[in-house]
């Protein structure tokens, strides 16, 4: 479990990383995009994604199309573990148009082609994710690890939400790989967030 003191040393470090994007005039999608001078939907970003080969986490950044991404949003990272013979997708984080993240959601099988583990796996699994990189990508790894740390509690409830509606889906529609594999359920849960509100919560509870 997360202490008030890891909490804020998580806010701290994203806090920093948002603040040096802005001095030089750069946002956080920007620098998702690893240099790239175009955003086309549906490329990954970097295009081979961000893989620590040690770890066995990745991430990557895209959008989908005009009218499959929710309004306002710019484009979101999934983030990924990977063993010897499998994928697991663990959360994806949606960013605006200004950089910040909106929206925290977790996905069915037919997005990423993953092999679906159990809530109690992919929560570990989630707590743990540490990609080790550097260059340009370093500060983005960086950002995500501290958010998923100061979300921490919503990203649990998400993943704990998405195997009771997968198990609500194939309860009416009797069969585990259709649900599994439904466009129309894609996205099995998700929930907006504040990071502003969150960064203030936490920073002004150390220094009060």
């Amino acid at each position: 479990m997360l202490t008030q003191s890891n909490l804020w040393l998580a806010a701290q470090a994203l806090a920093n990383i948002q603040m040096r994007y802005a001095e030089t005039g750069r946002t956080l999608n920007e620098a998702a995009l690893c240099g790239a001078k175009d955003f086309i939907e549906w490329q990954h970003y970097p295009s081979n994604d961000l893989v620590d080969e040690q770890s066995g986490y990745e991430f990557y950044y895209h959008a989908h199309s005009a009218d499959e991404m929710p309004n306002g949003e710019h484009g979101h990272f999934h983030v990924i573990k990977r063993d010897e013979k499998s994928f697991h997708h663990l959360i994806g984080i949606s960013l605006d148009q200004k950089g910040l993240p909106v929206r925290l959601f977790t996905t069915n099988q037919w997005v990423t082609g993953e092999e679906m583990a159990n809530s109690d796996i992919v929560i570990k699994l989630t707590k743990e994710f540490q990609v080790t990189t550097k260059g340009r990508m370093a500060p983005v790894s960086n950002w995500i690890s501290a958010l998923i740390q100061l979300f921490a509690v919503e990203i649990e409830a998400l993943i704990l939400e998405r195997d009771q509606k997968i198990a609500r889906l194939v309860e009416e529609q009797g069969n585990r790989e259709l649900v599994l594999n439904s466009k129309k359920h894609h996205v099995l849960t998700e929930c907006k967030i504040d990071l502003m509100g969150r960064l203030s919560d936490n920073l002004l509870v150390v220094n009060s």
